[in-house]
């Protein structure tokens, strides 16, 4: 899994640059076709409703104007006073055929004068005596035979004086998307009642039309229904049931709305619709637009489609462009590639390579001027070689100067035990013991056992000389004897103490402490006397490369050398010192044990 995933990151620059263009060209594509859905896609829904809302404005108005032009007619129609007296008038005397003929024939020029209507297809009256209680005919129809109709019951106990119907509650024949408006005609004397009713049958084409003007969307339709959940008209492209229209009904009239009602999320077979309702003023008629969301997506959708294909147009341009700037901006890689390996494997005799005004430009010229080191190096390194050898040589004769020293004292101790000189014998022992710890079989590190002992010969050698007035203590825990140190580190350090401390005094006589402890992974040794001691000029020069003669310069600063050198700066040598106080210098190197 862990290779897996490691496998892109070990692409070459090449193929890694590649991708990065096209993540480069994909992403802003990526975000911007998201912005661009869900802002359209919100701007949509906002002008889909706000042009939903104008448009049933549109159609509620239409539908208002159409329907008072309709209902003027009637009441004036049903307020004629030829209509008031023929519905009451007594039918005895239109048993004669020409007295009904005169009759009619008034009355139907009352009614044909309102034929400049085009929405309205007839005009019938329904009368309980008068012409039709005579006989009836297709304008003039007995009310007495219809009384038992739920239409006509439904009209009489309802106290609007027009309504509306589908004519097909009338006639079951009639065409399904025709309209019959119904006006009572009062009674003179009781306005409450009514002796008889006026019909207009509206063409199914004049409702139609307006509601197929409100069409927005492809999917979109328009209905109308009265306060009984009845449709009475629909555009072309209704695909609902009449419990649609229940519903919307039952939904407007459960809701606190007066005039409209609008709902942005409401469900229709589990597909999300815009519904929105209008009453028609002066009617028992609402009008109903329903917009399908999936409408008001389209054109999301078609932008989104549009964007796509672009970006499908594009690609085939856009990937073999970014392998060939990928290919260009790499190609001075790989050159340099092939000569940095040339070098790995020895080859520094190259030419340089050209050299741009840009960021690989200065590592390709960085990289010939490392290679043109490199072999000045190797020139100066074969002929230092050669120095190097010279002054080994030179090192073996000087190491024949102490091993004959040693020899000789060897030889000098015989004598002085043939000749019972013990002073002598004592002396050359101790500075035999001090040359050979010296030597140290040639080794760099020895143990700070080692390095105690040899500075408690030393000791014991200026004894000797300055009549035992230096006493040594050592304040050392055994188990750090085994601690690795570079060789002679201490005892330039006790010769300081005893030559530029203890013998300065008046009394010429003093003691030097050995102590050694652990901190944090470090040795820390210090080597205190209690000398005369120095100043702070003195103490802040001690370590300062300084010129010859000046006391304890040299040795100092070269234990400080080669601690740091060996172990790093952050390890060496500290004083701390007063006049008259005596000093103390602490030397501070990484623990590490003898194996």
């Amino acid at each position: 899994m862990r290779k897996a995933f490691k496998r892109p990151f070990n692409l070459s620059i090449r193929y890694k640059l590649f991708a990065t263009y096209v993540f480069v060209i994909l992403i802003p594509f990526l975000l911007l076709l998201f912005i661009h859905i869900s802002t359209t896609q919100r701007e949509n829904k906002e002008a889909a409703v706000y042009s939903s809302h104008k448009m049933l404005d549109e159609t509620k108005a239409y539908l208002e104007y159409k329907s008072e032009a309709i209902t003027e007619i009637l009441n004036f129609i049903a307020f004629n006073e030829l209509v008031q007296k023929a519905v009451v008038a007594d039918s005895a005397p239109y048993q004669d055929i020409d007295v009904w003929h005169m009759g009619a024939l008034q009355m139907s020029r009352l009614i044909n004068q309102f034929r400049y209507n085009d929405d309205i297809e007839t005009i019938q009256i329904y009368m309980s005596q008068g012409l039709a209680g005579a006989t009836e005919n297709a304008e003039f129809l007995d009310m007495k035979k219809i009384m038992t109709q739920p239409w006509y019951i439904r009209c009489a106990q309802t106290s609007e004086v027009v309504t509306w119907l589908p004519s097909t509650e009338l006639e079951a024949d009639a065409d399904s998307r025709e309209l019959t408006v119904l006006r009572k005609i009062p009674d003179d004397h009781d306005i409450r009642q009514f002796n008889g009713i006026v019909r207009a049958r509206v063409k199914s084409t004049a409702m139609e039309s307006v509601l197929n003007h409100a069409i927005l969307t492809p999917n979109a339709t328009a209905f109308l229904f009265n306060d009984e959940g009845e449709l009475l008209g629909s555009s072309d492209k209704f695909a609902y049931s009449d419990e649609l229209v229940k519903e919307v009904n039952t939904l407007y009239t459960a809701s606190d709305s007066q005039d409209s009602f609008y709902n942005d999320n409401y469900p229709i077979g589990g597909s999300r619709h815009l519904l929105g309702v209008q009453v028609i003023p002066h009617t028992d008629m609402k009008v109903a637009l329903v917009v399908p969301y999936s409408d008001i997506l389209q054109s999301t959708i078609k932008a989104r489609n549009r964007i796509i294909s672009i970006f499908l147009f594009v690609v085939p341009f856009m990937l073999p462009l970014s392998f060939f700037v990928a290919e260009s901006a790499t190609k001075r890689i790989r050159r340099l590639i092939v000569h940095v390996r040339k070098v790995k494997h020895g080859h520094f005799q190259l030419a340089p390579l050209p050299v741009n005004e840009d960021e690989i430009g200065e590592l390709t010229h960085n990289f010939n001027m490392m290679v043109q080191n490199i072999s000045k190096l190797i020139e100066e390194k074969s002929s230092l070689g050669r120095e190097v050898k010279n002054k080994e040589m030179k090192a073996l004769q000087a190491q024949i100067n102490p091993h004959f020293l040693y020899n000789t004292l060897d030889l000098i101790n015989v004598m002085a035990i043939e000749s019972d000189a013990q002073d002598i014998k004592r002396v050359v022992d101790e500075l035999a013991t001090f040359y050979k710890l010296s030597l140290s079989s040639g080794k760099e590190y020895v143990t700070l056992e080692s390095e105690l002992k040899h500075i408690e010969a030393y000791v014991r050698i200026q004894n000797m000389r300055f009549e035992e007035n230096v006493r040594l203590e050592f304040q050392v825990p055994r188990d750090l004897y085994d601690c690795r140190m570079p060789k002679i580190l201490l005892q330039p350090l006790v010769e300081n103490a005893i030559l530029h401390g203890i013998m300065e005094k008046e009394s010429e006589e003093g003691e030097i402490r050995v102590a050694a402890w652990t901190d944090n992974g470090d040795l820390l040794i210090e080597i205190a006397d209690d000398g005369v001691g120095m100043d702070a000029d003195t103490l802040s020069a001690i370590l300062r490369p300084a010129e010859k003669g000046e006391r304890g310069s040299y040795g100092v600063r070269n234990i400080e050398e080669r601690l740091q050198l060996s172990y790093g700066l952050q390890y060496g040598l500290k004083y701390y010192s007063s006049p008259g106080m005596g000093t103390r210098v602490v030397l501070r190197l990484p623990e590490r044990r003898e194996d």
